[in-house]
């Protein structure tokens, strides 16, 4: 069997131990929070159970791997792509940072990291803290939209005032994030907007595989739909597996013109987690 072939039989059952363990840690968290005499009754104590579930699965997922471990294929996309971010950056649902040591350049002045998990914000904090980047680093307990941070802007002082149509960051940064986001169409919109002309916005995100292109697998596509009727979004932190990142980011510019420069590109295309990954450039 040729390498490439053993990658792509992989894939397909690659996110079968993340979605074992993701069931582990909800599971795990249920009976935590029934054995401390709380029994969840409300749909916010159910939402906090899966928002304390996915936290502890993410810990879990991001933490560094033994010795000879082999990188998975997004380790090797991030760092490239984050070399190119500078001034004012925005990090988009950063959990607990764990591609921050690719954000120390000189060329960055302030970073902002919107975390809405906030039981990632401790080990947010302290992986800022290890990286010699606390006085750097602001985390604000915020999603993907306008109104969340400009809110956490204001309320921590980062900015005094602000009116619709104001830009606030000359780079914004989405790793696996828009996937996670209830409406990522309208997020990438506000987002395009809050960067500045000129700026640039760092994708690395997993996609709908590309089963209609040459490169693409319809047989990935087929266990990617699977994986979502097994509860892959409930239990992994509303993540979707099927989500046509490319084509949102296109219509979130389409009011000016589109994209100054378009460097988007497809990694491992045969596989359950493609990925699109590359640098947008807002019109100036």
């Amino acid at each position: 069997m040729s390498s490439l072939t053993s990658q792509w039989a992989w894939s397909l059952f690659e996110p079968t131990l993340m979605l074992k363990s993701a069931i582990y840690h909800y599971v795990k968290t249920v009976l935590s929070t029934i054995a401390k005499g709380d029994i969840p009754l409300s749909a916010s104590q159910w939402q906090k159970i899966r928002g304390t579930a996915f936290s502890s699965l993410w810990l879990e997922f991001s933490a560094p791997k033994p010795p000879g471990t082999p990188p998975s294929l997004s380790a090797g996309l991030i760092p490239p792509i984050l070399s190119q971010a500078t001034g004012v950056v925005l990090e988009v649902g950063p959990g607990s940072g764990s591609q921050m040591s690719s954000l120390k350049g000189p060329q960055i002045t302030k970073i902002y990291g919107a975390e809405p998990c906030i039981d990632l914000h401790s080990k947010l904090q302290a992986q800022a803290n290890d990286q010699s980047l606390q006085d750097k680093y602001q985390i604000l307990a915020a999603g993907a939209s306008t109104d969340q941070i400009v809110k956490e802007l204001l309320r921590g002082g980062f900015i005094t005032a602000w009116k619709e149509g104001d830009t606030l960051f000359d780079t914004i940064i989405c790793v696996r994030a828009l996937c996670s986001i209830s409406d990522p169409q309208t997020a990438a919109s506000e987002l395009y907007k809050l960067l500045r002309p000129g700026g640039r916005m760092l994708i690395c995100e997993h996609v709908a595989n590309p089963w209609t292109k040459p490169k693409g697998s319809i047989l990935a596509r087929v266990f990617q739909q699977i994986y979502m009727i097994c509860g892959w979004a409930f239990f992994i932190g509303d993540c979707r597996l099927n989500q046509d990142t490319a084509q949102i980011l296109v219509k979130a510019a389409e009011g000016d013109g589109g994209w100054a420069e378009n460097n988007l590109e497809m990694a491992a295309s045969f596989s359950t987690f493609p990925y699109l990954h590359g640098v947008l450039v807002k019109r100036s």
